[in-house]
């Protein structure tokens, strides 16, 4: 299973078999019991902090005393340390992670992953905008009740929660982190044989890139993640942008751009941008039908952009995080060897502010 609990904070969804699993699925777990834990899971939330205010703010609170005391509180301090801590009568356990100073208006994600067998629990914060990811390891983690986690979900009198959460997320595995953006499975990338779907794509398969000709797939990496907040998928609409099909990505996906006549103004003929600056509604927009989406990355031994039906698109950027492998064996790399990572370089694209990309995005959508 997988992701058992969603809430946009005001439509709750809770399944204990897995969001969108039937009751009849064949291996259908049955009902959880009056008193069932979870010990293993993640709890997953993003939120945008304007400004801490100089104080210490309570992000999220959820308390019930029904046959035992219960607790959740997750807060953040004016010096950037972020706490989640958890009560279940007598016990208790707490993680902590310090952050840097925090863009303003800047979106975090977070994420909390428990295993209480293993007696361990990791807390990663990742700045969303520019991929950094912060993690502090905690001991001892207490399980969560499963009817707590669906008490959580429906956001009644117990929860208190900061208007700057958009969406809670829990699965009842440690789930992995990083790396927020990817495209469908049915999403075709060219190779040296003809287009193929992400989801059909082999190891070793070679694909056509913008500037590194024919370059083998190194890894994919396939990630299941609730469908709000910064995963909700953007549909780029045929036949915007040349596109013989719709496309369907993460909105953090970027997007290669002939800047045309925007040349002379930015200084280059193309750009990189997130698929999100172009959602207006008719040529782009987010899809709101699905609860869950499975996101596809490949990993090729350069950075470089892949062909998707004439619309380029880039492959994972993974940059130095090969230096860092406790951060890798949390993420969906995780089985990769950190000798087998590649060292990417950024691609030498003009690093436009939001106001920049939003300009070009709004002169290509009028032409």
């Amino acid at each position: 299973m997988s992701w058992i609990a969603l809430t946009d904070m005001s439509r709750p969804m809770f399944n204990i078999r897995g969001i969108g699993v039937p009751s009849d699925a064949p291996g259908a777990r049955p009902p959880p019991s009056a008193h069932e834990i979870m010990p293993t899971g993640t709890m997953m939330f993003e939120l945008r902090l304007e400004d801490t205010g100089g104080e210490r703010r309570r992000i999220l609170s959820f308390e019930r005393n029904r046959d035992w005391r219960r607790e959740i509180l997750v807060e953040i301090t004016a010096d950037g340390r972020l706490s989640m801590a958890f009560r279940q009568g007598v016990a208790r356990s707490r993680a902590e992670i310090g952050l840097p100073p925090i863009p303003r208006d800047g979106l975090l994600r977070v994420s909390y992953s428990w295993d209480s067998p293993r007696r361990t629990a990791r807390l990663t914060v990742e700045f969303v905008e520019d991929g950094r990811i912060f993690q502090a390891q905690a001991a001892n983690p207490v399980p969560l009740p499963v009817g707590d986690v669906k008490a959580l979900m429906r956001n009644g009198r117990a929860t208190r929660a900061d208007p700057a959460i958009s969406y809670i997320a829990v699965s009842d595995t440690v789930e992995p982190v990083g790396f927020g953006s990817g495209i469908v499975a049915d999403t075709p990338i060219e190779t040296v044989e003809g287009p193929v779907p992400a989801h059909r794509l082999r190891l070793g398969d070679m694909v056509v890139t913008a500037e590194s000709g024919s370059q083998p797939v190194r890894w994919i990496v396939k990630r299941t993640v609730p469908a709000l907040g910064d995963f909700r998928p953007i549909r780029l609409r045929a036949p915007f942008l040349g596109l013989g099909r719709d496309m369907i990505m993460a909105p953090a996906h970027r997007v290669r751009l002939d800047l045309g006549e925007n040349e002379y103004t930015f200084g280059e003929n193309e750009v990189l941008v997130p698929a999100a600056t172009l959602a207006n509604g008719k040529h782009a927009r987010p899809e709101t039908r699905h609860r869950l989406v499975t996101y596809y990355q490949i990993l090729l031994d350069v950075h470089d952009c892949l062909l998707h039906d004439g619309l380029w698109a880039e492959s994972l950027f993974v940059g130095t995080m090969a230096r860092r492998p406790e951060i890798i064996s949390s993420t969906s790399l995780g089985e990769v060897p950190a000798t087998a990572l590649p060292l990417h370089r950024a691609q030498r694209r003009p690093a436009l502010s939001a106001l920049g990309i939003r300009t070009i995005a709004a002169s290509l959508l009028e032409a």
